[in-house]
């Protein structure tokens, strides 16, 4: 989502994680019910320099996003990729590939900028 630089940021995050919301889901079956299911809220937003997606491996802003969606999936519960049923997210694979060679990095970007959520889990 490209971003104006002359409008409050956070309402921009907000609208954002709605819109990815309202369309993101694992299939067309209807959403789990249960108390650890809720929708999706902002958690932290960041905003970054590369608007060209071929360039944000280069963009610290695009690491620490990556690091904190791993961390917060695995807060949740983690992705069915790690875990057994009764499976605790929708999450069917994770947001960082256990052996993704930048995960450590999305890892420790994501942590010194907002604390760090969850131990890291990658190989």
């Amino acid at each position: 989502m490209v971003i104006d630089l002359n409008k409050p940021l956070r309402p921009q995050a907000v609208a954002a994680v709605d819109a990815r919301d309202s369309n993101h889901h694992l299939d067309e079956n209807d959403e789990p019910k249960g108390s650890g299911f809720r929708p999706a809220v902002l958690d932290e937003f960041d905003v970054g320099t590369s608007v060209n997606y071929a360039n944000r491996y280069s963009d610290v802003a695009y690491w620490r996003i990556r690091g904190r969606e791993q961390q917060l999936m695995d807060s949740l519960g983690g992705a069915w990729s790690d875990t057994r049923e009764p499976y605790r997210t929708e999450n069917a694979q994770r947001g960082v590939a256990k052996d993704n060679p930048l995960g450590r990095l999305f890892h420790d970007a994501a942590s010194k900028k907002w604390g760090p959520l969850h131990p890291y889990t990658g190989d």
